[in-house]
Parts: structure tokens; sequence; C-alpha cells
């Protein structure tokens, strides 16, 4: 198994000093980067081999946990998973690379747990940004194939400034624009807005469902939840109707942390699995050129946390 995260696994006494996203994520990476299947005896043995439980009894309730987890994370996924339960055992069923999206957000989540490790790849996160971005909108795409979905974030490939990302955001809901100058710094590239989605009638008119959507891949997403601003975009643009915000990361979240940063975000939120359940039908829902280049990204990451770990 890879060594345990640094963060969010800590001694546990009297209380559990764990968290279940952390234990489960790190389940989950040593399965599918490192081990063919984990049981729950062997992180048992783990967890009080490392001292952070001194009895098995104890540190069974956690894992038990966990693999009620596992199930959740399965269901969500169904036929997108790399992953199956048999027992008290989480299996892979191919190789990670099979499974682009799901092993490029895991790697994104890993950055939370071995803050080290991650620090060795630099502070620039351009392009682990617009791979993010670029998944979200194949994902969103599968899912509401009905829906107009738009990058509009700036990158190094489509350095757009905002005047002009709203002229087109304008444009494509047939909105007219308002006074970008007055509302918005000079420096500002996108004010928080990366992906427009939204749902013609095929009559030319305005008054139609829009999305903005902030997409947030780095380990400070909480910080972001509230953006874009709605109200600042309500200034830039002259919406007929208001628009609702929307959120994208690479994290999991358990459920009622979900529906709370639901009600954070004030619209529709896609952590991991939501995402992931583009696949739900088609394991193979990746475009080849996204899936080359979330490979890509993510075989020195994985190849180095392997190297660390042994």
């Amino acid at each position: 198994m890879l060594t345990l995260p640094t963060t969010g696994i800590a001694r546990s006494v009297a209380q559990h000093n764990v968290d279940l996203e952390v234990l489960c994520d790190w389940i989950e990476g040593s399965v599918l980067f490192d081990d063919l299947q984990v049981s729950g005896s062997e992180v048992v043995d783990v967890l009080c081999e490392n001292a952070i439980y001194d009895e098995q009894d104890f540190a069974w309730e956690i894992v038990n946990d966990a693999w009620r987890l596992f199930e959740r994370r399965l269901a969500l996924a169904d036929k997108g998973s790399p992953f199956k339960i048999t027992g008290m055992k989480l299996e892979r069923v191919a190789t990670w690379e099979s499974f682009p999206a799901h092993s490029f957000c895991l790697v994104l989540s890993f950055a939370r747990l071995y803050p080290e490790w991650a620090r060795r790849f630099g502070s620039d996160y351009t392009e682990q940004g617009e791979l993010f971005e670029r998944l979200t909108c194949e994902s969103l795409m599968r899912m509401f194939p009905d829906w107009k979905i738009r990058p509009t974030g700036w990158t190094k490939a489509n350095p757009m400034k905002l005047a002009k990302v709203v002229e087109e955001v304008a444009a494509h809901l047939g909105e007219r624009m308002g006074d970008v100058d007055h509302w918005i710094a000079a420096s500002a590239n996108d004010a928080g807005l990366d992906v427009l989605c939204h749902r013609p009638f095929g009559d030319d008119r305005a008054g139609i469902p829009v999305y903005l959507l902030q997409c947030a891949s780095g380990c400070n997403w909480e910080g972001k939840l509230t953006t874009p601003n709605l109200d600042v975009w309500a200034k830039i643009v002259d919406f007929t109707t208001k628009p609702q915000r929307a959120f994208a990361m690479p994290f999991a979240l358990a459920d009622d942390d979900f529906r709370y940063k639901c009600v954070l975000v004030g619209g529709m939120l896609l952590d991991r699995y939501r995402l992931l359940s583009a696949g739900r039908a088609d394991p193979d829902w990746v475009s080849k050129i996204l899936k080359k280049d979330l490979n890509k990204w993510a075989r020195p990451r994985i190849k180095q946390l392997l190297r660390e770990d042994h």
C-alpha cells in the first residue's frame, strides 16, 4: 500500500481523528496505482502498525465506514468505476490508464494528502487547471447533450481579456453587454467564469436556463465556492433572467458535506463522483485526445509517488 497520508490521518485513541474521505482516497490510490487489491484487514494492520490506532476493534470501526463509503462511490460511478468490491476487499478491474478521468481527479486530490510530494512538481497549476476544465466540459456534454457547454476561462492557448469574454457570453445568450470597464479591474481575466452552460429553446430568445461555472482543481477550492460572483456578472451582462452559479472540483465529498457545500455554492455542485457519473453507462467516455493528455500529466506524478513509497 502507499505510505499513509501526512494530513487527514492522526492518532486516534478515545475518538476517531481520521478524515474518512482522506482514508478512502488513500485506499483507492493504493489499489489503483500500486496494488491489485486491498483488504479491510490490511488497512487495519497498517493503521495499527503506524500507531494511528492501538486497538484493532476501534480501527475496524473506521474501516467499516470506509467500505460503506466505497459501496456508495461505486454505486455513483457504476460501470465507470475502476473498482469492484468483493466482501471486505477493494479490487481494481483495469489499469489506471484505462480510467483517465478517475485517475486524474484522484492524483489532484492527492495534493492534499501528500503536500511535500505535490510541491515537487512546482507551483504553476495552469496545465492541471486547463485539463480539469476540459474534463469538466466533456463530462457535462455527455450528461447534458441538449445543453451548450462553452469554455470561457483564460488559458495560455486562449488568453482573452475579460471584455472579449463578456462579449462572447452575451452573444451566446442573446443578451446585451453591461459596463465592463466600470465594474471590473483592468487586470481581470475571466471574473471567475470558466464554463458557460445554457439550454437554448431554438427560438433565439433570452430567458433560458444558464449556469456560470467555476472549475477549481487545487486544494484551495473552498475559498472559491462563491465564484463567479453573480452580482458582478449582473453588472457586466444585462441578463433577462438571473443565471445560477455552478462549481466543479476533482475532490470527493460525503453526502452530508456535499449538501452543505451545495448551499454555499447556491447552485449546481460537481464533485469528483458527480463528474465521473458521465461514465455510468460507458466507461470509455473520455475523448482520445483528452485521455492521452490526462495520462501524460498523471504518469510522472504517479511514478514519483510510487518511488517515494518504496
